[in-house]
């Protein structure tokens, strides 16, 4: 009897440790560790709200999205730091889901001072968390296949 309220109490304690946790994405390619972001730690950046609107396989998707620009990201955790003149423009980010989904992005086409879209690491979608904890949205995309959602991993290559 005790050993089973002994397992039942470890059980319930997991579940609210659980239930806690903040969602986190693995980003990699900066330095020689793994970097963990959370909502916690992207409290600083600048937060973008944006009215998205796309195709999928399923009709029309639209939406209110609020996150954090995936540029403003990557200079917080100086990603370009050390690199000659330009040198970022060489580089590509990887989105990974959950399900193994992966999406491929240019440097060039989020850069401020060249393709300058807002992509966004968003966190809500209509005022309510999305579902999974993170979503890449690309505002100005007319298909929605590049909206990656339960994002597991970002690696700048």
């Amino acid at each position: 009897m005790l050993r089973s309220l002994m397992i039942l109490v470890v059980m319930l304690a997991t579940l609210t440790i659980a239930r806690g946790q903040e969602p986190s994405i693995e980003l990699l390619g900066i330095g020689t560790q793994a970097i963990e972001l959370s909502p916690g730690s992207l409290s600083e950046l600048p937060v973008v709200e944006r009215d998205v609107t796309f195709q999928t396989s399923k009709g029309t998707s639209a939406g209110h999205y609020k996150g954090v620009l995936l540029w403003d990201v990557l200079q917080a955790n100086r990603a370009f730091d050390g690199l000659e003149h330009n040198g970022e423009l060489r580089k590509t980010i990887l989105v990974t889901a959950k399900d193994g989904y992966e999406i491929a992005f240019s440097i060039g086409e989020i850069h401020p001072d060249f393709g300058n879209t807002p992509l966004m690491l968003a966190t809500e979608v209509d005022g309510k968390p999305v579902g999974g904890g993170w979503r890449i949205v690309v505002p100005g995309d007319k298909r929605g296949a590049r909206a990656v959602h339960d994002i597991t991993k970002i690696e700048l290559r």
